[in-house]
């Protein structure tokens, strides 16, 4: 099982924040798709790399890395 500080954790706004600020999409746009993954359950219990993923597989796309 992955360490507490590498899972992702939904009920967390600065963690919502950070992860949606990784995409190119407005952040609003994003955030909304996060919260409702983490409703429907996809990304809940997840790790940060799994809700990156979940994002992707959703159609959104990452900035590149600076």
């Amino acid at each position: 099982m992955a360490k507490d500080r590498e899972m992702f954790n939904c009920s967390e706004k600065h963690e919502i924040e950070y992860l949606a600020k990784k995409f190119n999409e407005p952040k609003d746009e994003v955030i909304k798709k996060i919260k409702a993954l983490c409703k429907s359950k996809v990304i809940h219990r997840s790790t940060h790399k799994q809700a990156e993923q979940a994002l992707l597989d959703a159609g959104f796309t990452k900035k590149p890395k600076v």
